[in-house]
Parts: structure tokens; sequence; C-alpha cells
């Protein structure tokens, strides 16, 4: 099989998180720059584009040690590494694990920070100012025109999943992480840095909310003019979910949902108000100029705490949350004022990226420098043939996951073929096209 050069391999680990941004974010490339960009699940399609790209640009998804990424490395080692780094509002309960750390991601990688409160910390551990693009948040973008045309409107979800479009829709992104890691999780999370007893203290937290806060949602699609759209972490699945929500609850009121289908960013739009517990979710529906309040039926604890967290309403009791869901609260705007001043100040992120892309490509851009051949070889004192070691990968692949045709169950729900994702970033392709010769 010929292996076919490419600008750019995009490597996305969450559909729900990245995908959207990078197909807007194609489709730019392409129109504009004329770069060729394939978009590969992580660590899903890596055994086969390995054999059919070879890609001058690799873009990853999070970087915090090389440990992650050694067989992408053995072969694409020629390559740049870019890191977006999708997860950059810390908190002390996964600091540690998240901030980068190894040879590799000092010294050999450029770093998109969505801020220069971000790109400070990243250069006190050790990382080049010249390795750091300040940039912004790119999906906070999608919310602003034209991008947010992309997106189903109210009337097709109301449609798609039997809701009033009337009634007033309260959506609340759920992120009660702790409270559904697996114990082989929580061991690496502590085997990452994180101490035993703060693990303890923000499980018990998450659980704790997460009882009370479904009892709340219950109370409240009793009444006849609200809809309560709960969405669970695309990380958590349904089963586990729902068999949280009928231990709590004895019975699940009509108007009270829990759809796990659509991003986030549909539910945002469409929704009249959005609630959540520490979510960052409740920053992006600032920035779409919705009420955006935090429920905190219990205080969050120092380990879950961020700075962000004091700007937006706290509602702490079930009769403040019927109060909000009944009213129309303005949005209070300091939430969006923060976000947009902070992590949206240097414009259209999307297309600022894009333009950084494609000067990489041109030389323009103070590159690390390439990953040596003994660094490699501290992993692999053999190479394999690429050729070998992918038909090796898929077929162990294939009989570890058979009823899965091969995918890891975990990341099921993020893999999605060469096929669709072409079909997605030709739709934002023609969505531009329309906004330019508006």
């Amino acid at each position: 099989m010929t292996v076919k050069e490419v600008d750019i391999v995009y490597l996305y680990e969450h559909v729900a998180r990245e995908l959207d941004v990078a197909c807007a974010l194609a489709a730019v490339l392409e129109r504009e720059h004329h770069m060729r960009v394939e978009i590969i699940q992580w660590p899903v399609g890596f055994p086969e584009a390995v054999t059919r790209f070879r890609p001058r640009l690799v873009v990853l998804p999070y970087c915090y040690s090389e440990e992650h990424y050694h067989n992408l490395l053995a072969f694409w080692r020629e390559s740049v590494f870019l890191n977006l780094s999708w997860e950059q509002l810390l908190y002390f309960g996964n600091r540690n694990a998240k901030t980068p750390r190894g040879d590799f991601s000092l010294r050999y990688v450029i770093h998109h920070a969505w801020s220069e409160q971000n790109a400070e910390l990243l250069k006190r551990i050790g990382i080049p100012e010249e390795h750091i693009i300040v940039n912004g948040q790119p999906a906070y973008a999608l919310y602003d025109e034209p991008y947010r045309r992309y997106f189903a409107s109210r009337a097709d979800l109301a449609n798609r999943y039997h809701l009033d479009n009337s009634s007033r829709w309260v959506f609340f992104p759920e992120n009660y992480n702790w409270a559904f890691y697996p114990e082989s999780q929580i061991k690496q999370i502590i085997k990452e840095g994180q101490l035993p007893g703060d693990v303890k203290v923000m499980r018990d937290y998450c659980e704790q909310s997460l009882t009370e806060m479904l009892r709340w949602c219950a109370e409240a699609a009793r009444e006849d003019c609200v809809e309560i759209i709960l969405r669970p972490r695309p990380s958590t699945s349904m089963t586990d979910f729902l068999g949280v929500v009928q231990r709590v609850l004895p019975e699940v009121p009509p108007r009270f949902h829990v759809i796990k289908q659509e991003s986030v960013r549909e539910w945002i739009l469409a929704s009249d108000v959005v609630v959540s517990s520490h979510s960052t979710s409740l920053i992006e529906a600032a920035v779409a100029g919705k009420y955006a309040g935090i429920v905190a039926p219990y205080p969050i604890p120092a380990q879950l705490h961020v700075d962000w967290h004091n700007l937006p309403p706290h509602i702490t009791t079930q009769e403040e949350f019927m109060k909000v869901i009944k009213s129309s609260p303005s949005q209070p705007g300091d939430l969006e004022q923060w976000a947009r001043e902070s992590m949206m100040a240097r414009g259209d992120a999307i297309q600022n990226l894009a333009g950084f892309f494609a000067k990489i490509g041109s030389g323009e851009v103070t590159l690390p420098p390439k990953l040596p051949q003994e660094f490699v070889a501290s992993w692999f004192k053999i190479i394999p043939p690429l050729w070998i070691w992918s038909l090796y990968r898929r077929l162990k692949l294939f009989i570890l996951f058979p009823a899965s045709f091969g995918i890891e169950p975990e990341y099921a729900k993020d893999y999605i073929s060469r096929k669709k994702i072409r079909a997605r970033i030709q739709k934002w392709i023609d969505l531009l096209a329309v906004e330019r010769q508006q």
C-alpha cells in the first residue's frame, strides 16, 4: 500500500468535545489554505492511518507525556507535533495528572494555549515561549456566527425527541464524573499524582450531589411548562447513568428526559436555561448568551473549585432551583465577559488556528527540534516494519473485540468512519461558502 504524504493528520479523542472544531477547522484549511487534513480517531484509527499517511503536522488532542504515544512517535517521528490540549481549565483534583511532563512534551511539541494564564503555566514548567501559541478556546467560537448555524434547530430537536417546543427547556449537562469512574481508573489517577484523600472527597461530593440533583430535576419536571433535558457526560455509559436514576427515583416524570444524543452545543443553543454542577459547559452557555447557573446542593470542595466558579450564580436549594426554571432570569454577564476577555480576545480561534497551521506548512514558524532516533529507541530496541506492526495491531484488536469489529468498547462511541467525517467537513465547507457569498 502506498503511503500518501498529507499536510495534517488531526487526531481527536472524543467526538462530543472535539469533532465539531476538527471538521470546521478542516473546512477552513481546505477552502482558504488548500491544505489537506485527515481526521483520525485516537487511538482506534491510528493502526490503519499509519499505513496510509505520512503527515507533515500531527495535531494531538492532549500531550501529558510520551507514554501515550509510543507507537505514533516510532512511525511518525519526522512530523511536527502540536498539542491542542483539550483540558486547560484544570482544578486541584486533576492538575497533577494533566500537566505536561517529560522530555517529549516539554521539548519537542508546540502547545496551544487558550489564554495568557495557560501560557504562563506552560512557561513555568519549562516549555519555551516560541513553542507556545496563545489563541483562545476554538470550541467557544462555535457559538458565534457563522458557526452556530451548523447545529440542529430547536424545532428539529423538539421533533426528534418529542419535546414541547412551547415549554421552557432546562438543559442540565451533568459532570459528576468522579461518581462514575471505575476502580481501575481511580487507581490510574492516583498513580499519576492525585492524592487518595482528595480523590475520596471528590468522589463523595459527586455521588451526594448527583443524588440530590436528580430529585430536584424530577420535582421540576412535574411542572407543566418545563422540559428537563439531562445529558450524561459522553464518557459515562447510559446504562450506568440510568442505573443511578432508577436507584434514586421511584418514578421518572414524563417531562424528565435523559438524552445522550447530540452534542452539548445543540442543546445549549436550543435551551432557555442551562444549569450544571462544576461543568465547563456553563462557560459555553454563557458565551451563547444563556442563563448559566451552578447547581450546588453542597459546597464545592476545594479539590474541585476553580476561580471561574465564583462568577455564575449558585443554586443551593430546591426552592431556588424551582424559581430559576420557572422564571426568566437574565444572563448575569460576568461569566460571559470573563470567557470572552480571557479565552476569546484574539478573535476567531478557528480561523486563527488555521492560519497558524498554514504558517507551519510554509516554514514561517519556529519549530521544535525533530525527535531524535535514540529517543524512540529507548522504547523500541527494534522498530518493526510499519505494515507488519499495523497488521498485527489490527488483527489483535479484532481477536480481542470481535463484537465491535476490533474497536475497543471504551472508544466505540467515538469512532466515526472517514466517509462520515468527510461528509461533516463538506457540510462545514458549504456553510462557510454561503457565509462568504452574503
